[in-house]
């Protein structure tokens, strides 16, 4: 035997709904471990809760950090929390568990007191396929008393205990190498290393050497329900095979097509999450900006990917790139499709498409040309619409290229078309000349019809501009201006689409090509540029965008808010003629500041439905954030459905709760400035628990992390915090459950579009204090984190991660200048073919027969 394990952290327990003050939760401490011999599997730690309140709903979480050498010979991932049953005798698993590993607890979602320890897999493959077999046997045979139970085991794990043992351990070693060999993501922590460096067989389980793990088989105590990690080979949250339950023609099931159709019935549905219900109606796919046309940022299809599996994910791949990510990658059919940046030099960036399960490049598209920063390539996500991928450059040109023909080497078929933003053309009817303006915003594609933005809010000569385009030839349908031509704000005094400000048409009068546009009076301001990905509302058929601060001609900047008409705010329009359907902005009481200036609205707007009623939400970058009617595009409840996101002190940034700034914070102390520290992303929708999720922090990362959280999780209803939170002496409300991570850092930020997936949300962050970029798994309902990817190096200035996207079993985001492809295992080692002399050489060794009846899987 290898010893003790050494001792374990104290384990605690988190509330999930507040507590009445001076009132505990419960007592939770850890005891002896009195079930050694009850089980193969534990990590030697036994924690008893006591006292649990019993009106705790939702239930409270168990938090049971263990001591690394805890999980000696253990399968790491497979590990969860399992309760003794008093009156059975018996260990019987929480299924709503798991482990984090990189924060190093198991944790339970509970609802009584009692005696709890957590129990894994061997990790040796040998013993945990007999241990399959021994499952698999014992739900066919159904003991019926202890002795017969114990009978069973020991004839299971027969050929473990009395085989040679020099013979035993070269099996052992020969299937280690075979995993290490053929593995792409196992955890360095699991290698057995010998002299030299040389792989030893994987450890048993505590670390015992092979003479004294046989004497603890030999010694099991075993139930007549058998021993309780059993239970583990069938968790409930497997889930279908992907198909649908009929016999369905697999050309025929036109997802999009389904999808489409559904977007266009107005169903009283909002707090049915039709995807969770019937996931096998809905593709993988994540076609675009924030995975679909309302931004919801949720992953559809069928996914493995939960709570109590999220601890296994995995890299997989690591690809690297030209040049840094500074978009949202896009999946379809496997395949993610991706842009990068160049900076200091220009040169254009590239549009790759990855394969996921191989991680090889089967494609890319160099751009080429100037922005007004010193930065060039590709600064928002491609959309991938009927086999064709549309995509817009920083130097204003959208681009359309074949999916199918795309190659990795010279040379690159050329685009179906490209549509220049800055320069007239007149063969795509396009008659407007705004030299400086830049493409940021990633294209919407619906109805055959594409919508972008350009525009540029840091020089005072140039023009914002929304864009309809023809998705098929790239000829502009309409377009609107986004600078006001008459300040005044009255009915009917709205601009009109296709007017053009005299400075920026292509000529005065305009040609006869361009008949179907006017000229209008250079309006006073200039700026006030579309920034974020264009929303679309299937029953009201409009377009919602955020815009960028205005500028005066004069070359000054707005101040405060409210932003001029239409500058740092959210602005409808009919998607079908570009007629103006409504505008929103910041009030000065919304900015963290009152003197907050430069408060674009970087992040694309989300549309949902709570109940029978239809939202549209947005942040902007100096911390508010709205819930909006999408008709008329005012303040729902009244006014009352907005907040202030940013930690204040003693108050939760609601009307009339305001609190107070903190300049740790937002560190301009109210002098009039920008905010770089707000809402700079798109949020994401979870139906099923009615909750947002929105990440905090701008490029600068977070000023203050350990009062800013990196990501908000919000009631759909009244933005209330939807994870239980504590209220510190310094008067700031902080989320329990969610730290770790949340509060670590003090420069950690989400300038970032989280992702959700069945009940995990999944949110990438930068931290520019130790210049790593990090990926984040947290329980949906309570924040909890359950898995966290390695962190990587952000390399030179700048470097983000924004954000993830999800396709089945994959989770990838891009980060610096590589791409990062994480999923769970798929396929178990024990269904990769073995050569054929390996089991010649088993018979000649083992002197044991194979029983084919019980090693089925390691032998087919």
């Amino acid at each position: 035997m290898s010893g003790e394990t050494p001792k374990h952290p104290k384990p605690y327990l988190l509330p999930l709904q507040p507590l009445p003050k001076d009132e505990s939760l419960g007592a939770v401490r850890q005891v002896r471990n009195r079930f050694t011999g009850s089980t193969l599997g534990d990590l030697d730690l036994v924690v008893q809760v006591t006292r649990l309140k019993a009106s705790a709903d939702p239930p409270a979480v168990l938090i049971a950090p263990y001591h690394e050498a805890g999980l000696a010979g253990l399968e790491r991932s497979s590990v969860r929390m399992f309760r003794y049953e008093p009156r059975a005798r018996t260990l019987k698993p929480v299924w709503n568990s798991g482990i984090s590993l990189g924060f190093k607890f198991v944790w339970a979602k509970i609802q009584e007191a009692g005696i709890y320890m957590p129990i894994g897999l061997p990790r040796d493959r040998l013993l945990q396929e007999l241990l399959r077999a021994l499952a698999r046997q014992r739900a066919l045979t159904e003991s019926t008393d202890a002795k017969s139970a114990h009978a069973l085991t020991m004839s299971l794990f027969e050929p473990f205990l009395k085989s040679d043992t020099d013979a035993l351990e070269a099996l052992r070693d020969l299937v280690t190498r075979f995993e290490i060999g053929t593995s792409q993501d196992l955890p360095i922590a699991e290698y057995n290393f010998g002299m030299g460096g040389h792989p030893l067989p994987f450890r048993l389980p505590r670390g015992d050497d092979l003479e004294g793990f046989r004497e603890r088989v030999q010694s099991l105590e075993v139930s007549v329900t058998g021993l309780p990690e059993e239970a583990l080979f069938n968790p409930p949250d497997s889930r279908p095979s992907g198909e649908v339950p009929w016999a369905a023609v697999p050309e025929r099931l036109q997802y999009e097509v389904f999808e489409r159709d559904l977007n266009r019935l107005d169903l009283d549905l909002g707090i049915i999450d039709i995807g969770e219900i019937w996931p096998w109606l809905f593709s993988k796919d994540w076609p675009m900006y924030q995975h679909d046309a309302r931004h919801s940022g949720a992953a559809s299809g069928i996914s493995s990917i939960r709570a109590t599996t999220a601890g296994q994910l995995a890299q997989r791949f690591k690809v690297d790139l030209d040049g840094p990510v500074n978009t949202k990658l896009s999946i379809v059919n496997g395949k993610a499709y991706v842009g990068t940046t160049r900076y200091s030099g220009g040169g254009g960036g590239t549009l790759y498409k990855i394969n996921l399960c191989n991680g090889c490049i089967e494609g890319s598209f160099p751009t080429s040309g100037s922005a007004y920063y010193s930065i060039s390539g590709i600064g928002g996500s491609p959309a991938i619409y009927n086999n064709k991928v549309y995509f817009t450059a920083v130097h204003g040109k959208m681009y359309c290229i074949d999916a199918t023909t795309m190659t990795s080497t010279l040379p690159h078929p050329p685009a179906l078309w490209v549509t220049d933003l800055k320069n007239p053309d007149p063969a795509k009817n396009q008659p407007i000349s705004n030299p400086s303006g830049d493409c940021w915003t990633s294209p919407l594609v619906v109805h055959d019809k594409v919508y972008v933005g350009s525009g540029e809010g840091e020089v005072a000569t140039c023009w914002g501009f929304i864009w309809c385009l023809d998705a098929n030839t790239g000829e502009v349908v309409w377009l609107f201006c986004t600078n006001k031509q008459q300040q005044i704000n009255a009915p009917g005094n709205e601009n009109q689409p296709n007017r053009i400000p005299r400075s920026a048409a292509i000529s005065d009068p305009l040609p006869a090509w361009a008949a179907s546009f006017t000229i209008m009076d250079d309006p006073p301001e200039t700026g006030s540029s579309p920034w974020s990905s264009f929303a679309y509302d299937w029953v009201l058929r409009r377009v919602y965008v955020g815009t960028g601060n205005s500028q005066y001609l004069g070359g000054t900047a707005s101040s405060v808010a409210p932003d001029q008409r239409y500058g740092s705010g959210l602005i409808a329009l009919d998607a079908d003629t570009g007629e103006f359907r409504g505008f929103h902005t910041s009030q000065q009481d919304d900015s963290y500041w009152p003197n907050d200036a430069d408060i674009d609205v970087p992040g694309a707007p989300t549309i949902f439905r709570r109940g029978g009623e239809r939202v549209v939400c947005y942040g902007s970058k100096n911390g508010s954030f709205f819930l909006l009617d999408p008709n008329t595009l005012e303040v729902l409840g009244g006014g009352s459905q907005r907040r202030q996101l940013l930690a204040r002190e003693n108050g939760t940034g609601h009307p009339g709760n305001r609190g107070n700034p903190i300049n740790s914070v937002v560190p301009t102390g109210g002098a009039v400035a920008e905010n770089k520290w707000g809402v700079m992303a798109t949020p994401a929708v979870h139906v099923g628990l009615g909750k947002l999720y929105v990440g905090l922090g701008g490029y600068q990362g977070a000023n203050d992390g350990t009062k800013t959280p990196f990501v908000r999780a919000l009631d759909w209803n009244n933005l209330n915090d939807a994870w239980p939170t504590a209220i510190g002496v310094d008067g700031v409300e902080r989320y329990t459950a969610a730290q770790p991570p949340v509060y670590i850092s003090a420069s950690e930020a989400a300038l970032s579009s989280p992702a959700v997936v069945n009940d995990v949300v999944f949110v990438s962050t930068t931290d520019p204090g130790s210049n790593q970029m990090s990926l984040y798994a947290l329980d949906a309902a309570t924040g909890l984190c359950l898995w966290a990817a390695p962190k990587v190096s952000g390399g030179g200035w700048p470097r983000y991660s924004l954000g993830p996207a999800i396709s089945g079993e994959y989770v990838v985001a891009g980060a610096g200048e590589s791409l990062y492809i994480y999923t769970r295992p798929t396929t178990p080692w024990c269904l990769k073919p073995l050569p054929p002399w390996i089991f010649e050489w088993l018979e000649r060794r083992l002197d044991w027969p194979w029983p084919p009846e019980q090693m089925r899987r390691l032998t087919e």
